[in-house]
């Protein structure tokens, strides 16, 4: 989708433009929810509308239309009235409701963008024109997040389909501060896409080998790219990763990203995401229903690789990051590993493994080892952990869990103002209890039933290293994607499917420091 920034103030311009000037296939007019005894319509609408002998004010009245948060109205224009607009291409005027302006905020105007794009495309329209409303960024962002899909393994695509190729921003000043955004969006809302491309991909196609082929594509002057073999991982003692891949004939890769900016750091942030590209729950078989979708168990992985393009595009100064993938199958054969066998990760801490389906917080128990050694301000983990969550926040919320509550707020903050849903669970003293192994340090699974997305962050801090010259654990910051890295149905920024949950997060919380 291709976004140009037209200098244009369409009011004005009426009456005087020439057959070239505006060429969008449609049109599109916001308006807030109007107040029926004293309606107050945007000088946009009144001017279109005279231009129209009160076309639109006859249809909204027809059609009851009242421009509540994300309704439509499709008005189509003849090639009369076209010639009265001067806009020989305009086929149709699309009226979009905001809402009511006491409301009115980035949800309902998410809501707004997002319906009307999926009104474009349901009229087989290539293209829009549009004023923002007040953020242009988020109009850009939505737009590229809601027309997304996945079609690269349909052999016959829908009959007369038609792409949305371009959006037509009409600015009255086209600064160089309004492209800067445009330009921003476009990276963070096409890494989110890139997500989910990785999360759509079946199994037999995304292999640990593959997310490490993925991952050397991003390129940059201060960016660098490593992959430890399965001898390196041995060499680094890291039992407990290693542990879950050695019943798979697919070779374990160990991805390390690393972007040092240039000029002072102010903060260094890991992002550890799971890479399971496929769990079958390895001698701990799941039921077949319950293994049908995990392909999607490399989640944090996609939104790690995700984050980490965007980075190098986007070269935020003062902030260097790391992104770390221990990524693996987990399955079961002869030399799976085995309930009741003890492990041993990378910080010498021992595992008795009671269920090798508690693989995901196994693989990152090394993960989170690992990256404390490069002695990161903070750690942020992401991971598809627990169905435990899913039961607890359902599918369109994840779960936060902290050692440093700061930390939580500031990325709960951006979650907030990217419009993906993250709620706080306790990580509660009394819940180590169901973390003690007779025979080893710990096991890696035991809630028992009871608050088992807690029991699975606890497990991982404990892999969580010290602070230099400090016995204060290193900030950490544990995100469960169970939910929500495939959403059941439609959101307001996203199909159904892969979500590309949280990469919009990140970038935000990265961006803002």
């Amino acid at each position: 989708m291709k976004f140009t920034l037209k200098k244009l103030d369409l009011e004005k311009s009426l009456g005087s433009l020439k057959k070239s000037a505006f060429t969008a296939e449609s049109l599109i007019i916001t308006e807030f929810e109007q107040d029926k005894k004293k309606p107050s319509l945007s000088s946009l609408f009144t001017c279109v509308d005279k231009r129209l002998n009160g076309y639109l004010a006859d249809s909204i009245r027809e059609e009851e239309f009242e421009f509540k948060a994300g309704e439509t109205l499709v008005i189509k224009l003849n090639s009369a009235e076209r010639f009265n607009l001067d806009m020989q291409n305009t086929k149709k005027i699309i009226l979009v409701g905001l809402g009511e302006e006491k409301d009115f905020n980035k949800k309902n105007e998410r809501k707004a963008i997002a319906s009307l794009v999926r009104k474009v495309k349901a009229e087989k329209l290539k293209s829009f024109a549009i004023k923002a409303v007040k953020d242009l960024a988020l109009l850009v962002e939505t737009a590229i997040l809601v027309d997304y899909e996945f079609t690269k393994y349909k052999t016959e695509p829908k009959k007369d389909k038609k792409e949305l190729e371009e959006v037509l921003i009409l600015s009255e000043t086209a600064s160089a501060k309004e492209k800067e955004l445009i330009s921003k969006a476009e990276i963070i809302a096409n890494a989110t896409n890139k997500a989910r491309d990785l999360v759509w991909e079946p199994a037999c196609v995304v292999t640990p080998s593959y997310l490490a082929k993925e991952a050397k594509k991003i390129k940059a002057e201060n960016l660098t790219v490593k992959v430890l073999e399965k001898a390196d991982c041995e060499k680094l003692k890291m039992g407990s990763y290693l542990a879950v891949s050695l019943g798979s004939d697919e070779p374990p890769k160990f991805i390390e990203i690393s972007y040092v900016p240039k000029g002072k750091i102010k903060k260094h942030i890991a992002i550890v995401g799971k890479g399971v590209t496929f769990d079958s729950g390895g001698l701990s078989l799941k039921p077949a229903k319950a293994m049908e979708m995990m392909k999607e168990d490399m989640s944090g992985a996609a939104a790690t690789i995700a984050v980490m393009t965007a980075i190098s595009q986007l070269q935020p100064a003062g902030v260097q990051v790391t992104g770390i993938i221990a990524a693996t199958e987990n399955m079961p054969s002869g030399k799976a590993y085995r309930p009741g066998d003890v492990i041993t990760a990378m910080n010498g801490k021992t595992i008795e493994v009671n269920n090798t389906d508690a693989e995901g917080r196994l693989t990152l128990a090394d993960a989170v080892a690992y990256v404390s050694t490069k002695n990161p301000d903070e750690i942020i983990d992401i991971a598809t952990l627990t169905g435990a969550c899913i039961t607890a926040l359902g599918n369109v919320c994840a779960g936060l869990m902290t050692n440093d509550q700061a930390l939580l707020e500031r990325v709960k903050a951006s979650a907030e103002e990217q419009g993906e849903r993250m709620w706080q669970l306790p990580l509660y003293d009394e819940y180590k209890e169901k973390l003690k192994s007779s025979i080893a340090d710990l096991i890696n699974a035991g809630s028992g039933g009871q608050a088992g997305a807690q029991n699975g962050g606890l497990f991982i801090k404990e892999f969580i290293g010290k602070k230099p010259r400090s016995e204060e654990q290193i900030s950490w910051l544990h995100i469960d994607i169970a939910g929500p890295c495939w959403f059941e149905d439609a959101q307001d920024w996203s199909p159904k499917g892969a979500s590309g949950i949280p990469v919009r997060t990140l970038l935000g919380y990265i961006l803002s420091i």
